[in-house]
């Protein structure tokens, strides 16, 4: 799982090659688990109870959640992009999985091609 994490965040903005569903569904497992951590977080110590606004703590971890975000935004496209291309779809594809995340959800569990395809060889080989 955090193979898989490390892989995409070195692809950084790589759009080219195939991404398997083991490396989608890691990093997508990674970015998960840090934000339920971060916000078990916020509520723990970034909530005054009184009056029920965030403290400072709690600002600086939102701030840190949002810049997490920001930081993952172009591997998470990438990785979506080469996932696309690992069931054979063109990687620009991927866009309308942005406004219908349901149909990244399905690609998601696609099996790739087997062998190579128009967009690189098989990642399992």
């Amino acid at each position: 799982m955090f193979h898989s994490y490390a892989d995409v965040i070195r692809k950084y903005a790589q759009f080219t090659g195939r991404s398997r569903r083991k490396e989608f569904w890691g990093f997508a497992l990674v970015n998960i688990l840090i934000s339920v951590v971060f916000s078990i977080l916020i509520g723990a110590v970034g909530i005054d109870r009184d009056t029920n606004e965030y403290t400072l703590i709690g600002w600086v971890l939102v701030a840190l959640i949002v810049l997490y975000g920001l930081f993952i935004l172009v591997p998470n496209i990438a990785l979506q992009w080469r996932r696309y291309q690992d069931i054979g779809w063109a990687g620009p594809v991927s866009i309308v999985g942005w406004f219908v995340p349901l149909l990244t959800l399905i690609v998601a569990f696609i099996p790739g091609n087997v062998g190579g395809n128009d967009y690189g060889p098989d990642p399992k080989a």
